[in-house]
């Protein structure tokens, strides 16, 4: 049996904490977002990378596409071994990126919570401020919703990481 699932949800919801767990628990799974090369931030007017791009101006978020290389991520994919593998992250290009993966999970936490983890996190400074927060829950119920037409499992992420990565796992290895 090989799979590829995805692992994915608004930043704050806990891609990269679940992807530890679940390496802790023996299965292999890939923080890609991480993976020098696979992502790159570009304008979303000229297509090209950005030179000053900074997390904490609500301008330039707002300018940026966070874009995954599909061909570098289909060979990350094709090369893995056998059995179940999992992918953890968001693009800004995810709906060309979702017919590679057998599975996709939606981590979904409250707007308390993910104000929460966004203004303690040290992981990442992107949703820091309260601006970019701002920003972020004004479209973050359409994405959950679209993520979920797409046929997202949605799993609730306001659990600790082990009862997450657990519950991913199990559903990963159900036929449905």
């Amino acid at each position: 049996m090989n799979k590829s699932i995805l692992v994915t949800g608004i930043a704050g919801s806990g891609k990269s904490a679940t992807c530890d767990e679940i390496n802790k628990l023996g299965y292999k799974a890939y923080s890609i977002e991480d993976i020098n090369g696979l992502f790159k931030m570009v304008d979303k007017k000229t297509g090209k990378p950005f030179k000053n791009y900074d997390n904490d101006n609500l301008e330039l978020v707002k300018r940026a596409n966070w874009i995954c290389n599909k061909n570098k991520l289909q060979r990350l994919i094709r090369k893995n071994p056998k059995g179940i593998v999992f992918y953890c992250g968001v693009a800004s290009n995810l709906d060309d990126l979702l017919p590679l993966f057998d599975k996709i999970f939606l981590l979904k936490v409250s707007q308390k919570v993910l104000r929460e983890r966004l203004g303690t996190r040290t992981s990442n400074d992107f949703g820091r401020t309260s601006e970019v927060q701002k920003w972020i829950f004004g479209w973050k119920k359409w994405w959950e919703d679209h993520m979920k037409e797409k046929g997202a499992i949605v799993i609730d992420a306001s659990r600790s990481t082990s009862q997450i990565a657990n519950d991913i796992i199990t559903r990963s290895k159900s036929s449905r």
